[in-house]
C-alpha cells in the first residue's frame, strides 16, 4: 500500500529505525487516512502517534519526535516487569506480587 510506504519512508528518514507505521485506515467521512505509529522496544510495540494524510496521500498531521518521546515513558512505565524473588524480599520493597 502506497500510504503504508510513504509513512515508513518518512519515519526511517525523520523520526528513526526503532518506528514503524501500524495498518493505514482510511475514514471515508474526513477523507482522511489515519496511520498509527509504533515504535519497537525491549519490553514490546508501542503506540505512540497517528500521523494522518489525506486523499491524495499528502501530509497533513505528523506528531512531533519528542511528543512520541513523551507517549513511549508514559507507556512503557505502565508495562509490569517479570522478577524473580522470593515473596518476602518482595513485601520488604513494597512490591504487590502477582503469581502467573
Amino acid at each position: 500500500m502506497e500510504v503504508y510506504r510513504k509513512v515508513k519512508d518518512f519515519l526511517c528518514d525523520h523520526v528513526g529505525n526503532m518506528t514503524t507505521p501500524g495498518t493505514p485506515r482510511f475514514n471515508a467521512e474526513t477523507q482522511m487516512w489515519h496511520v498509527p505509529v509504533l515504535c519497537k522496544t525491549k519490553k514490546g510495540l508501542f503506540i505512540v502517534g497517528e500521523i494522518c494524510l489525506n486523499k491524495e496521500e499528502e501530509f497533513v498531521r505528523i506528531p512531533n519526535k519528542e511528543d512520541m518521546l513523551k507517549v513511549l515513558d508514559i507507556e512503557t512505565a505502565k508495562v509490569p516487569f517479570l522478577v524473580y524473588a522470593e515473596e518476602a524480599e518482595l513485601e520488604e520493597k513494597h512490591i504487590s506480587a502477582v503469581t502467573i
